[in-house]
């Protein structure tokens, strides 16, 4: 029995790996879906189940340097997109805040992207005094800041797979 675990240990985790690569590159495309992270927690239960191998020391310390890249992204393009059509920094604050209260709303991309327009609209308006066209603004700034965030993390995520793809092919 124990060969047999010790056998299938090795498949456990490629398939644990395969389903946090695919399912992580997914959600990477999604503003406020921790894709990176998920990639990097099938690379370190993969390394958990494996004995670190094939993915070693170098590719452990990569991914996780690209997955906590991948998360500052997604949340400093939303505030600069905000910044960038006017905002003013409560207003990329709000963005940033609306994007995580976002992520809580049950609707799948609309969620954060809401949230993130809601949150840049409202500390707009409550801080600085803007209404009508200039709060829209920063709220719509917002949301572009968040679509391109996203689209970083979807290319990080694509440079996560090709590393984890490298390393078993060494």
């Amino acid at each position: 029995m124990e060969s047999f675990l010790t056998d299938a240990m090795p498949i456990a985790a490629s398939l644990v790996l395969a389903l946090c690569v695919i399912g992580g590159v997914i959600g990477s495309a999604l503003p406020a879906i921790p894709g990176a992270s998920v990639i990097w927690l099938g690379v370190v239960l993969h390394g958990v189940m494996t004995g670190w191998h094939p993915l070693g020391l170098w590719t452990q310390v990569s991914i996780m340097v690209l997955a906590l890249l991948a998360m500052g992204c997604q949340f400093v393009v939303t505030a600069l997109g905000a910044k960038k059509t006017g905002a003013s920094m409560w207003g990329a604050f709000g963005a940033l805040l609306g994007l995580m209260v976002g992520m809580l709303i049950p609707i799948p991309i609309l969620g954060p992207l809401a949230g993130a327009f809601g949150g840049a609209l409202l500390a707009e308006h409550v801080a600085t005094g803007k209404e009508g066209e200039e709060a829209i603004r920063a709220g719509a700034g917002a949301v572009a800041g968040a679509l391109i965030g996203a689209m970083a993390e979807f290319v990080i995520a694509l440079v996560m797979t090709a590393l984890i793809l490298l390393a078993f092919l060494r």
